[in-house]
């Protein structure tokens, strides 16, 4: 007599292949009120680009483990960040157990599968750099100036300096809150001639709504500017202010600095590496940044160089020979 299990293995729907379940799996996405539009459109951009055209042509019944595990190791995803293997994993994952769920495969125990990444340094503007840059941002203000100067000094990402309020400014306090962030998503209207539209949104985790301090070098300034409470402060109006205009006004300003071009996340990179060398703990920054755990702070921008090593080593050294 046949166990369950033994007829649940010849009984399997042996036909479907992974990119037939992820577009169940999806459905069953889009149908969720909880799930945001942009994170729904984040899944289909990574599917798109990652599994589509490789693993995602292959029969759920005959996926393994190992071939998970391989296609992870080898090819594009090989030199992926660990944040795009992990999105891509977590799709594979959840479309597995739907696929599992639907008969249409055995249980896949992924567990054991462990996801690296070839480490990337992070590049950061240089002491020189970052003088020349507050120099030109001091001189002749703007609001662009002051919103620049704002994610030099708080490493606030584009998104939430383009979503900032004047109300999210408390100058008595010397504080700024985040509890919003600016994306630009597909344009859901397929009768628009817009492909693509801005929209407002709470930040991607609770850990990335946030208050944080504002240095007192800034709070006059930030003073001389402020308007309406309920204004976003970079349009001035009720209006959402778009991040590729102030992307635009930051490679200006670079070119103007004689200062080859870095990604705008480089100011946020450069804050972050400055905080660590002035001695602020990780734990505190990491609060200050917006991360889900210590431990991403710690990977990104805790890397000892030899000066700190021989600093630590001397000071050790004097300790004990007291």
């Amino acid at each position: 007599m046949k166990s369950g299990g033994e007829r649940r293995l010849n009984s399997l729907q042996k036909d479907y292949t992974l990119n037939q379940i992820i577009d169940i799996w999806l459905k069953e996405k889009k149908d969720d009120v909880n799930l945001k539009i942009q994170s729904y459109q984040r899944y289909e951009i990574i599917i798109n680009l990652y599994v589509r055209n490789t693993i995602g042509k292959v029969k759920c019944s005959e996926i393994t483990e190992k071939q998970i595990s391989d296609y992870f190791k080898k090819g594009k995803m090989e030199m992926m960040s660990i944040s795009v293997k992990k999105a891509v994993f977590g799709i594979i994952k959840s479309s597995l157990e739907t696929a599992y769920r639907l008969n249409c495969c055995k249980y896949i125990n992924l567990k054991k599968i462990k996801l690296k990444s070839k480490k990337n340094e992070i590049i950061v503007f240089t002491k020189r750099e970052h003088k020349k840059l507050d120099r030109f941002l001091m001189t002749d203000m703007n609001i662009r100036k002051v919103v620049l100067l704002l994610c030099m000094y708080t490493g606030i990402r584009i998104g939430e300096a383009s979503g900032l309020k004047w109300k999210d400014i408390d100058t008595n306090k010397k504080t700024l809150k985040i509890n919003r962030t600016v994306q630009r998503i597909k344009n859901q209207e397929k009768k628009s001639q817009s492909k693509t539209i801005l929209i407002t949104g709470t930040p991607k985790s609770e850990c990335s709504m946030r208050t944080i301090p504002i240095p007192n070098f800034l709070i006059p300034i930030l003073k001389k500017y402020k308007t309406e409470e309920d204004v976003y402060i970079l349009s001035n109006s009720q209006k959402i202010y778009d991040c590729r205009l102030l992307e635009s006004f930051y490679k200006r300003t670079l070119k103007k600095c004689k200062i080859d071009y870095l990604k705008f996340h480089t100011l946020r990179h450069t804050f972050a590496t400055r905080s660590i060398e002035a001695g602020i703990d990780p734990k505190t920054l990491s609060e200050i940044l917006g991360h889900s755990s210590v431990d991403i702070t710690l990977k990104l921008y805790v890397h000892p160089t030899y000066t700190m090593k021989k600093k630590s080593i001397e000071k050790t050294a004097r300790f004990m020979k007291k």
